[in-house]
């Protein structure tokens, strides 16, 4: 996660020099930009499910591509990656410490419509419905000593749908921040049978998890 965020800075604090670097001198008729843009966020997920695990939210990154139709209109295509989890130290008279970790990943694949709103200026409002399909792997992790027991937590991939509502600023002529909310609807379920999780000692997990939750964006946008 560091260096997730550590790399979206270095982007950010760049990206003014890049663009300076390429401005075209006063007078100079500039060719139109296309029509397809590629943005790059950094996101949080708050999953309501998450708190029977002590666990706060998901937190992930993702990338756009925005292809505008219209000046009001636009499609995208989104990609996320999210992962969350908790580690807990035990300690037992008959065994003494041990350690165990719980992790879930999801990978959000995304297809949307979305209306802009200029206000004038640098300034617009944009947001609109769409669909997805969620991927979902866990994992339980056990540590006792020298000895590790690992068990994968199949979870299934289902599909959902989700409303966004963003603003963006328009910081130069091919560069643009934005910040958006997306509530997303998506429920899943273990394939494991619970009694088996159960009889391995992980008698925490439900067979069925609901993931829909808000989802806070903050990123950057270029126009090519």
């Amino acid at each position: 996660m560091n260096r997730l965020v550590f790399g979206f800075a270095a982007l950010l604090a760049a990206a003014p020099l890049v663009f300076a670097a390429g401005a075209a001198p006063a007078g100079t008729n500039l060719p139109p930009l296309s029509h397809f843009s590629l943005g790059a966020h950094l996101s949080y997920w708050n999953v309501d499910t998450l708190d029977e695990f002590d666990i706060d939210g998901s937190i992930g990154g993702g990338v756009i591509g925005h292809f505008r139709l219209h000046d009001f209109f636009a499609l995208e295509m989104r990609l996320s990656g999210f992962a969350t989890g908790y580690s807990e130290d035990k300690f037992t008279p008959d065994e003494g410490w041990y350690k165990n970790e719980f992790t879930v990943v999801s990978l959000p694949m995304e297809a949307g419509v979305v209306g802009i709103l200029p206000l004038g200026g640098a300034f617009s409002l944009y947001g609109g419905p769409g669909v997805g399909y969620y991927l979902f792997d866990g994992q339980y992790r056990s540590e006792y000593g020298p000895r590790t027991t690992i068990y994968d937590i199949e979870i299934d991939d289902e599909g959902g749908w989700f409303v966004l509502l963003g603003a963006r600023v328009q910081a130069a002529r091919n560069l643009a921040f934005y910040l958006e909310g997306k509530y997303t609807w998506i429920e899943t379920s273990v394939e494991q049978v619970v009694d088996t999780l159960h009889e391995i000692g992980i008698d925490w997990i439900k067979q069925d998890w609901d993931f829909s939750g808000l989802a806070i964006n903050a990123g950057m946008m270029f126009t090519f």
